[in-house]
């Protein structure tokens, strides 16, 4: 499979779970779960240190599956603490991550019926 015009590089993931896909359905799990659970809390508004814990969790578990896009935002949004919070800046990396987690939901989403479609037809044959 191409890696081209992805938001998830599958050849980087294929580095830790090989072609198994009952590995890569569990590392999506285990995204998706890290998403539900960080990204509606985080807003413009979160004191530094939450802002900073957050940003970094989703970069760290975006770098896992291979969303690099999405942990560059992240670490972007990383520096906008202290001196470096600029006004609406934070606004607009949360917007740029949120868009950035619905493609690669999508892109999982794809996968896991692509996964489902294969299984079909394996169970059929």
């Amino acid at each position: 499979m191409s890696t081209e015009n992805t938001h998830i590089d599958f050849d980087h993931l294929r580095q830790y779970v090989g072609d198994d896909p009952a590995m890569t359905a569990e590392i999506f799990g285990l995204f998706k779960n890290q998403v539900d659970l960080w990204s509606p809390s985080l807003v413009s508004d979160l004191d530094d240190d939450a802002w900073a814990m957050m940003t970094h969790s989703i970069k760290g578990t975006a770098r896992a599956i291979g969303a690099f896009e999405l942990a560059d935002l992240c670490e972007q949004a990383e520096l906008l603490i202290g001196e470096g919070k600029r006004p609406g800046a934070r606004e607009v990396s949360v917007e740029k991550i949120d868009n950035e987690i619905d493609k690669i939901m999508i892109e999982i989403q794809r996968w896991e019926y692509r996964q489902t479609i294969s299984k079909m037809k394996s169970e059929t044959f």
